[in-house]
């Protein structure tokens, strides 16, 4: 899984084989997303 600069989701990504871009996921309770910023998190 792969989380992608804002705004630049449509880049083509082939040497790492089977991926998936995402804007945002949840790992060990936090919430990454593709902005960089700790609002998101706040808010949730």
């Amino acid at each position: 899984m792969i989380v992608d600069r804002e705004h630049d989701n449509n880049r083509e990504i082939k040497s790492i084989g089977r991926s998936e871009v995402v804007q945002s996921f949840v790992y060990l309770g936090s919430l990454i997303d593709n902005s960089g910023s700790c609002e998101n998190e706040i808010r949730r």
